[in-house]
C-alpha cells in the first residue's frame, strides 16, 4: 500500500499543481500577454488602431524602469503604467489587497517590493524621473513571477519615459498583422501569443520527458510492489495451499493474489487522489512561492487524476500478476511441508534478459538523437531496465560464492539471499527501479544548453559607466562611485569618432561568419590614450615596445584581426585611407565595448581626428558583488537626479561577467527529483523490510542457540547492504543510458555529469538502509514453530 500511494499520491499534487500553475503554454501566455492577442509597440498607435478589425480593444502599456527611494538610498525598480482594472489585463496581476491606483499620486506595488522597503497599504514612497511622492492604494503580484519588485501607475502618468505598447484584444476568429499599415509607419515590434507558444522541438522535448518519466515511474511501481507481492504471497504459502487442500482449484487460488493487488490498488490510489488534493489545498501559497507564479482560476484536472488512479490499478493488478502465475505452479504437497524455493529459471533470466539489455540498448542508440522517436526513447529505457533485473536473480546466485571467505554473519546473510534468491531478486529489482529513475532524472537535469561563445563587453570585473551619466558625476561623486567598487583605476576612454580601423577578414578566426569573428568585428574603435589604455584592454602593464611604438606615431592594437602585414588601416568618409605601422598587443581576446586600437594624442592631432569621450570604465581587482553595484548605483542615480536636464531613463553601472549561459532548471523538475528521491529512500527501507520477515525465523533459531543480539544486528545489517548496495549500483547501471538517449535526442542539450548527486543517490540508500536494518533489529525473538 505504501509504494502505491506514495507515487499516486505525488502525481496527483504534481498534476493538479502543474495544470494550475505552469502546466500549459496557454497559461504563460496568459501570465505575460493578460487576454490580449498582441502587444504592438510602435510611435504611431493612432496608425495602428486605425488598421485593428472593428470590435478589437485595446489599451495602453509601459514597461520600464524607474527610481525608487529606498532606506539605503536610490535604487533602480521595474514598474509598468497601465490600467489595472482594464479586462485585458486579467491573468497579468493578482490584487492581494487594497485597490488600482486612479491618480497621479497613487500607486500600486508588489508584494516583494513592499517586503523590501517596508511598506503598507497607506504608506508613501518617492518614485519616478523627476522624483514625485506616491501613496500605496494596492499590493499587487505580478503573475509571471511572484519574486519580481516592482509597481504600477496609472498609464497616463509614467513613471519614466519609455515608448508606450498597445496592448490589443482581437475580436474571436479575427487576425491582424503589420501588413495592414501604410507604408510610412515607422518601426513596429508585434508580440502575439502564437509566438509565445513553444516550438515543434520543444514540444517533442517535452513529450520525450514526459514519457521517459511516466514509463519509468510505471516501471517502479511495478518492480516495487511486486517485490511486496512476492514476498507476500511466499509467506501466504501455507495458508493459500490449505485453501487449495479444502478443495479451490490452482485458478481460484492464484485469484486470491491477483485479488489482493487489486484491492490495495484500489485503496491506495483513492487515498492517494484524496490526500494529495487535500494537501494541495492546504498548501496554496506554498505552491505559489515554489512555481512563482499565483493560482488564478484553480480547476481540479479531473480526467488526469482519474487516469493516474486508473493507472495505479492497473500496474498494482499487473504486479500481483507474477506471484498469482508462481502460485499456481507450486505444488500444493510442497508448501505444506515447507518446501523452500529452487528457482530453476537463472538460465532462462540471463537470456532473456541479456536479448532485453541488446533491444534496449539498441533502442536507444536509435533514438538518441534529434530524429529519434521518443516511445523508442521510452521503451529503450525500459527494456534495458528489466533486462538487469530479469538478469538479477542470476547476479545474486553469483554474489553468492564469495560467501565462503566472508566472516559468520556476513556469511549467513548471503547463503540465506541466494537460498530464497527470487524473492532477495524481487527486493532488488525495487532498488534498481527507483534508482534509476533518480539517476536518469538527475543527469537529464544537469545537462546543459550547448556552449556559446560568451560575448563580452569588457574585461570579466571591469564597470562601464555611460558616458552621458559619467558627465554627470562630480569630482569628488566619481571618488566616492570608485571608493564603492574594487576599483584599480578609473580611466575614461577617449575615442575617434570620424575614422574607424579596416578589419582584415582573412585574418579573422573561423571565418567571417563565426561568432568569435563577429564579435571581433565590432572592436574597432580608435582610442587616444597611453600606458593606462593598454593595462584597461589587455589587463597587464604596457610592454616597453608598445610604449616605444606609441612614441614613433604608431599604434597599438588590440584586435589582431585589424592587423595585416604588421600595419593598419584607418578608414574615414572624407579623407583616404590612412596605414600606420601596428604592435599588436592582444590576440584572440575580443571586447564590444573596448577599442580596438591606441595611438598617441600626438598622432590623433597629426591625424587630424577628432576626439569625444565614449565610456568611463572602473578597472576592478575582482568582479563586484550585488552591494558594492548598488551603492555604485546610488552615488550614480544621485547624480542623475540632482541634473538639470535628467535622462528619461534610468542609467546604471554595469559589471562585466564571464559566466557562459546555461539551461535553466525548472522547479518542476526538481520536484520530481525530490519525488524520485523519496520513492529510493522508501523502497529501500520497503526492500529490507520484506527481506527481514523472511529472515525472521533464521534469526529466532540462533537466537535459541546462543546468538547474541550483536550477531544478529550484523547479519541483518549485512542483508540490508547486499540488496540495497548491490541494487544501488544496478540502478546507476540502468539510469544511465536513458538518460543518455535523452541528452543525445535533444539540440540543445549537451553532456554533464553530476558527481556530487550521483554519490547520494548510489552510496545514501545503502547506508541509509544499513543503519536503519541494524538499528531496528530488535533484541529478543520469542520463539515460533517452523513448518515441518
Amino acid at each position: 500500500m505504501l509504494m502505491l500511494f506514495i507515487p499516486t499520491y505525488a502525481a496527483t499534487v504534481l498534476l493538479t499543481g502543474w495544470s494550475n500553475l505552469s502546466g500549459t503554454s496557454a497559461q504563460e501566455t496568459t501570465f505575460t500577454m493578460g487576454r490580449a492577442d498582441l502587444i504592438v509597440e510602435s510611435d504611431d498607435r493612432a496608425e495602428i488602431a486605425a488598421t485593428l478589425p472593428p470590435g478589437s480593444h485595446t489599451t495602453l502599456l509601459v514597461q520600464a524602469r524607474t527610481v525608487v527611494q529606498g532606506p539605503d538610498g536610490p535604487r533602480v525598480s521595474e514598474y509598468e503604467a497601465t490600467d489595472l482594472t482594464d479586462p485585458i489585463n486579467n491573468g497579468r496581476y493578482v490584487l492581494r489587497a487594497g485597490r488600482a491606483p486612479g491618480g497621479p499620486a497613487e500607486a500600486a506595488v508588489t508584494r516583494a517590493m513592499a517586503n523590501e522597503l517596508g511598506l503598507g497599504l497607506g504608506s508613501r514612497v518617492t518614485a519616478g524621473m523627476p522624483q514625485r511622492d506616491l501613496t500605496v492604494v494596492g499590493l499587487i503580484d505580478w503573475s509571471r513571477s511572484l519574486r519580481a519588485s516592482g509597481l504600477i501607475v496609472p498609464y497616463d502618468a509614467p513613471l519614466s519615459s519609455a515608448r508606450a505598447k498597445l496592448m490589443v484584444e482581437l475580436p474571436g476568429g479575427v487576425e491582424w498583422s503589420p501588413a495592414r499599415l501604410s507604408p510610412g509607419v515607422g518601426s513596429v515590434s508585434v508580440l502575439s501569443r502564437e509566438q509565445m507558444a513553444p516550438t515543434a522541438a520543444e514540444r517533442r522535448i517535452a513529450a520525450a520527458g514526459a514519457l521517459l518519466v511516466a514509463s519509468f515511474a510505471g516501471a517502479q511501481i511495478v518492480l516495487l510492489v511486486g517485490a511486496a507481492f512476492t514476498v507476500g504471497a511466499a509467506r501466504q504459502r501455507r495458508e493459500l495451499a490449505l485453501v487449495a487442500a479444502a478443495g479451490a482449484t490452482i485458478r481460484q487460488v492464484s485469484r486470491i493474489v491477483g485479488a489482493g493487488g487489486l484491492l490495495l490498488g484500489i485503496i491506495s490510489a483513492g487515498a492517494g487522489v484524496i490526500l494529495g488534493l487535500l494537501t494541495f489545498a492546504a498548501a496554496g501559497s506554498s505552491m505559489e512561492r515554489i512555481a512563482d507564479h499565483p493560482l488564478l482560476d484553480v480547476s481540479i484536472p479531473a480526467w488526469q487524476l482519474a487516469g493516474a488512479a486508473g493507472l495505479t490499478l492497473c500496474l498494482a493488478t499487473l504486479a500481483a500478476l507474477l506471484p498469482a502465475r508462481a502460485v499456481r505452479k507450486r505444488p500444493v504437497r510442497g508448501a505444506l511441508g515447507g518446501q523452500r524455493d529452487q528457482s530453476r529459471l537463472d538460465v532462462v533470466g540471463v537470456v532473456s534478459g541479456a536479448i532485453l539489455i541488446a533491444v534496449g540498448t539498441a533502442a536507444l542508440l536509435i533514438s538518441g538523437n534529434p530524429e529519434g522517436r521518443s516511445e523508442a526513447l521510452a521503451a529503450g529505457g525500459i527494456a534495458l531496465l528489466l533486462g538487469i533485473v530479469a538478469c538479477t536473480p542470476a547476479f545474486v546466485q553469483a554474489i553468492g560464492r564469495l560467501a565462503a571467505g566472508l566472516p559468520m554473519p556476513a556469511r549467513l546473510a548471503l547463503r540465506h539471499a541466494v537460498r530464497h534468491r527470487l524473492r532477495t531478486a524481487a527486493a532488488m529489482a525495487a532498488v534498481i527501479a527507483a534508482v534509476a529513475g533518480s539517476v536518469a532524472l538527475a543527469l537529464a537535469g544537469s545537462a546543459r544548453g550547448e556552449a556559446v561563445p560568451t560575448r563580452l563587453d569588457a574585461r570579466p570585473g571591469q564597470v562601464l559607466v555611460p558616458v552621458d551619466a559619467a558627465e554627470l558625476l562630480s569630482p569628488s561623486e566619481r571618488e566616492r562611485l570608485a571608493a564603492t567598487l574594487p576599483a584599480r583605476a578609473v580611466v575614461t576612454i577617449q575615442a575617434a569618432t570620424n575614422v574607424h580601423a579596416n578589419v582584415a577578414y582573412h585574418s579573422l578566426p573561423g571565418g567571417p561568419t563565426d561568432s568569435t569573428a563577429l564579435t571581433a568585428a565590432e572592436q574597432r574603435d580608435i582610442a587616444v590614450g597611453g600606458a593606462e589604455l593598454i593595462r584597461l584592454v589587455t589587463g597587464r602593464a604596457a610592454t616597453t615596445p608598445e610604449l616605444a611604438a606609441l612614441d614613433r606615431g604608431d599604434a597599438v592594437v588590440f584586435n589582431d584581426t585589424l592587423a595585416a602585414n604588421g600595419r593598419v588601416i584607418l578608414s574615414s568618409k572624407d579623407q583616404p585611407p590612412t596605414s600606420l605601422p601596428a604592435v599588436v598587443a592582444a590576440r584572440r581576446d575580443y571586447f564590444t565595448k573596448l577599442p580596438g586600437l591606441v595611438i598617441s594624442p600626438a598622432t590623433a592631432q597629426r591625424l587630424g581626428l577628432e576626439i569625444r569621450p565614449r565610456l568611463m570604465v572602473v578597472d576592478t581587482t575582482r568582479v563586484p558583488n550585488r552591494t558594492e553595484l548598488a551603492s555604485a548605483d546610488a552615488v550614480l542615480l544621485q547624480a542623475q537626479l540632482r541634473a538639470a536636464n535628467p535622462p528619461g531613463s534610468p542609467v546604471t553601472v554595469k559589471a562585466v561577467a564571464a559566466d557562459k549561459p546555461t539551461r535553466e532548471v525548472t522547479t518542476m523538475f526538481y520536484l520530481l527529483v525530490a519525488v524520485s528521491v523519496l520513492v529510493t529512500l522508501v523502497a529501500s527501507t520497503v526492500a529490507v523490510g520484506l527481506a527481514a520477515t523472511e529472515l525472521r525465523q533464521d534469526l529466532t533459531t540462533m537466537a535459541a542457540v546462543g546468538a547474541t543480539p550483536q550477531i544478529r544486528r550484523r547479519i541483518a545489517a549485512v542483508q540490508a547492504l547486499v540488496i540495497v548496495g548491490a541494487g544501488a549500483v544496478l540502478g546507476l547501471i540502468s539510469g544511465i543510458g536513458p538518460a543518455a538517449a535523452y541528452v543525445g535526442y535533444s539540440v540543445e542539450l549537451r553532456w554533464h555529469v553530476p558527481w556530487l548527486a550521483l554519490m547520494a543517490i548510489v552510496l545514501g540508500p545503502p547506508v541509509l538502509a544499513t543503519v536503519v536494518a541494524r538499528g531496528l533489529m530488535r533484541g529478543e525473538y520469542s520463539l515460533v514453530r517452523r513448518p515441518t
